[in-house]
């Protein structure tokens, strides 16, 4: 069955950018994709890399007690000043704040701090370095000042490479999925998976190369319409999609300390909202007459999909001067930007959805690599010189090292945030973790002279240092994965399964490829079999 598509021009066309698009993206898109799958998943892992964390049992918090202990640590902290704190979930059990030390010089100064809840200890550092630097490789922030660009116009690039791939095929699409077979030649191999898995994964890749490049470009697609429509002032766009932003602060107002009426106010919204779960308290002008109390909370149903509410208080007296609740007052811009972010960050349907994500980030990653092998295959052939086709190998195989030392050097993540030492342990492990990327990288490059032999590298090393993470947990913590389920520690036992199951997959894949059987010695070895051995 044949359905009506581009004529052969136009075919042509859209065929060849879709080709040189991807290939452009194709290792920067799949480090995204591939640092995404594991991000989704951090709160989870969260215990894991916290194993001083993983047998205390929840207290009520006191807010009040936190700033003062945050004050006496830092004693320039301008209460005066925007205060933030991200508070803990069933998942996360710590506490960050962010704010601002008393100027110097006219020059404002940030900072934020990790506050543990039971022991009370500050740290100027993230508590989950996993998590963090996942999350942070996903928009790639560790390249300075131009990292969150380049990932929003990958974005950009992959969402035109993945609406022009459907339109090329869009007139075959029945004959292209009926006709997948494993046999025939390379060519015809990588061109099957990398058609008909990228038609099947089209929607899921589609919304997050909108989303992706809608949280990347945002402040390039506002800035006309600030500089137009808002007289340059960006605190007036800010403020439809974050509310809180809306709640007004007088700089001349009276200096009067209401630290003292936020645990009240904290109790007393808790108790209201029982159905929400607070998630960010956001302060205005504390050690002021005006001083104003924000709540950024969420619905404790997980399935929920429009679940965010916003609410303020003053505290000098009670007053209730921010109120939007899901289904009754959130505004249409509100409803859009929350649900850009409840599709891209899979934070609706529980685990299920989480785990539906993970995968098809992982179905994109093969599509990704497909492409790249069917664009060197297609390249083997008279209309290019041998120097031509020598260029396109090595570019190939750049990219799969790239590409393919990356899970294995996740694996060495794991490991290193549960051995490195604490002192400077951010640095360290995020050193290790980039370290042990461009030594396997490297590595593959220098032992595999082509993709077959790579591909089986990585899977053997990557096998290797899979089963080493639940190995490490159980050395250092000696919470084994049977423990851990014993005692229920479901994120921490999940973990483990989920890095032991995926390293004997590999090893599974990998092993064969190894102990190849010698030929028979009564045959002569001539340079082919020499080859076919290799």
């Amino acid at each position: 069955m044949k359905l009506k598509g581009l004529g052969n021009r136009a075919y042509n066309i859209f065929f060849h950018t879709h080709t040189v698009s991807g290939i452009v993206i194709s290792a920067l898109l799949y480090v995204i994709f591939l640092a995404g799958a594991f991000t989704i998943f951090r709160d989870e892992f969260y215990l894991w890399e916290n194993p001083s964390l993983r047998y205390q049992t929840s207290t009520p918090i006191n807010i009040e007690a936190i700033l003062q202990s945050v004050k006496k640590a830092k004693p320039t902290f301008d209460i005066d000043d925007d205060i933030t704190l991200q508070l803990p979930t069933q998942e996360t059990y710590t506490i960050r704040l962010f704010g601002h030390l008393a100027a110097k010089g006219g020059q404002e100064q940030h900072f934020h701090v990790t506050i543990n809840p039971f022991s009370g200890a500050i740290e100027d550092i993230p508590s989950s370095t996993i998590g963090e630097t996942l999350y942070r490789l996903h928009f790639l922030d560790q390249i300075p000042i131009v990292g969150r660009y380049i990932a929003g116009l990958v974005a950009l690039f992959f969402m035109f490479a993945s609406i022009t791939g459907l339109l090329i095929h869009w007139r075959n699409i029945f004959t292209k999925f009926w006709g997948f077979t494993l046999r025939g030649s390379l060519k015809q191999l990588w061109t099957n998976a990398h058609t008909v898995f990228g038609l099947l994964g089209f929607p899921f890749q589609l919304m997050y190369a909108v989303t992706g490049t809608f949280y990347m470009l945002t402040i390039l697609v506002l800035l006309p319409a600030v500089m137009v429509l808002y007289g340059g002032d960006q605190e007036k766009v800010f403020a439809i999609v974050n509310p809180i932003q809306t709640i007004s602060a007088d700089k001349n107002s009276p200096k009067i300390n209401h630290v003292d009426k936020i645990n009240t106010t904290f109790s007393s919204t808790l108790a209201s909202f029982k159905n929400y779960q607070p998630l960010y308290l956001t302060f205005k002008h504390l050690g002021r007459d005006d001083a104003s109390m924000s709540f950024t909370m969420k619905d404790t149903d997980k399935t929920a999909f429009n679940s965010h509410a916003w609410l303020g208080y003053r505290l000098k007296n009670g007053e209730n001067i921010l109120k939007i609740i899901p289904n009754q007052n959130k505004t249409y811009a509100q409803s859009v930007v929350e649900g850009i972010h409840t599709l891209h960050f899979a934070t609706y349907g529980g685990l299920v959805a989480k785990t539906v994500y993970f995968l098809m980030a992982l179905f994109t990653c093969f599509v990704i690599i497909s492409g790249i092998l069917l664009w060197k295959e297609a390249r083997k052939n008279k209309n290019y010189t041998p120097q031509q086709k020598y260029f396109h190998h090595r570019v190939t195989m750049y990219y799969l090292a790239i590409c393919l030392s990356l899970l294995p050097a996740i694996a060495v993540l794991f490991c290193a945030e549960l051995l490195v030492p604490a002192n400077n342990h951010k640095f360290w492990v995020d050193s290790v973790f980039f370290g042990s990327w461009l030594i396997l990288g490297t590595t593959g490059l220098l032992v595999a002279k082509e993709e077959t032999k790579m591909t089986h590298w990585y899977l053997g090393i990557g096998g290797i240092l899979a089963l080493a993470v639940p190995l490490v947990n159980g050395m250092v913590t000696k919470q084994w994965f049977w423990v851990s389920f014993q005692q229920q520690a479901y994120s921490i036992f999940a973990t483990d399964i989920f890095w032991l199951l995926l390293g004997l997959f590999m090893l599974t894949l990998a092993i064969p490829y190894f102990f190849k059987p010698l030929p028979n010695l009564k045959t002569p070895i001539t340079p082919e079999k020499i080859s076919e051995i290799l």
